[in-house]
């Protein structure tokens, strides 16, 4: 009988962690018209991944990353707090269906490309969208892709898994 329950107790214990992960993040009540925002755990992980980029690269004004949780995708890490929890819309999830990415040419009232990337942890497994606004400065589309490219394949060397995002920074 003490061999069973040992045996139980082993298996619910290791069987927690998987538990915990597969649990959909709770959404909080928006009014109309406003982004719907979501109760993410916390994130230092992919906080400073996002950090470190942008000081890293001078043309990189802001990065946010998004993961997907389940059948939900969200922001989990910004350089702009307001917009962790925001849920991933098609610049986002276009980049996520066709591996190509999204990007928008700067204007008046946007002065920056924004070019938006599927995000794959280090072993090649989809895991979510990074977005980074970059100015352009003397750089042409091709200049701006490359350094957005070269931006993303940091951030993904760096991920072993989705769950180390949830984790403490270094």
């Amino acid at each position: 009988m003490q061999t069973m329950t040992w045996a139980a107790l082993a298996l619910f214990l290791t069987a927690m962690p998987a538990a915990a992960q597969q649990q959909k993040p709770k959404v909080t009540e928006a009014q109309e018209g406003q982004a719907v925002h979501v109760n993410t755990p916390p994130a230092p992980y992919a906080q400073w991944l996002v950090d470190r980029s942008v000081s890293a690269h001078g043309p990189v004004k802001s990065v946010e990353l998004a993961v997907v949780f389940g059948d939900v995708c969200r922001t989990i890490a910004a350089t702009a707090a307001e917009d962790i929890g925001e849920k991933c819309d098609a610049d986002e999830n276009e980049p996520m269906e066709t591996g190509v990415p999204s990007v928008e040419a700067p204007s008046r009232a946007d002065p920056v490309y924004d070019v938006t990337q599927a995000l794959h942890d280090a072993k090649g497994n989809l895991i979510g969208a990074v977005g980074m606004d970059i100015d352009p400065g003397d750089m042409d589309r091709a200049g701006i892709l490359a350094l957005a490219r070269s931006v993303l394949a940091e951030i993904q060397q760096q991920i072993p898994s989705k769950q180390r995002l949830f984790q403490a920074a270094p």
